[in-house]
């Protein structure tokens, strides 16, 4: 369920391959993403994880692996950073709910169980907003392609 998420893309490239490269590095590294290999056909970069949902959208990516043939560029993304996002957004709230109910019940405070009903809505919004998170970062990822095959 919070297994990372791998996406795959192409688009066809007819440019300079160090122009290209130039352009993931420039927009990769401003980022916090850490380079780990470069050649004049691949470039691999891990990013710096995501803590929070008003950061880039990028930063879902944990690890990005770009490939420049003849004819395309190939962008394989393991969405690492999205995936932990999701799964706190899925246990947070209601981790939080069902301890602030203990807690109360353990010092004496009446309790009931219809105050469980506050964690309904994390049943509809958790799902969404973890989607939300990998389609985020598979367009950005999808950006950057697309920027990468732009350049001349």
């Amino acid at each position: 369920m919070f297994a990372p998420k791998k996406h795959l893309y192409a688009v066809p490239f007819q440019g300079d391959r160090a122009a290209a490269f130039d352009v993931a590095k420039t927009a990769l590294l401003a980022l916090g993403f850490e380079i780990k290999q470069l050649s004049e056909t691949e470039l691999h970069a891990e990013g710096p994880g995501m803590h929070s949902n008003q950061q880039p959208d990028l930063l879902g990516v944990s690890s990005l692996q770009l490939q420049i043939s003849q004819s395309n560029i190939t962008a394989t993304a393991l969405l690492g950073a999205a995936a932990k996002m999701k799964a706190f957004i899925y246990l947070f709230p209601p981790g939080l709910a069902i301890i602030l109910m203990a807690s109360f019940a353990l010092s004496g405070m009446d309790v009931s169980w219809v105050h469980m009903l506050w964690v309904l809505p994390w049943f509809v919004l958790s799902p969404l907003m973890g989607k939300s998170f990998e389609n985020k970062a598979i367009r950005a990822v999808e950006r950057l392609v697309r920027g990468m095959a732009q350049t001349k």
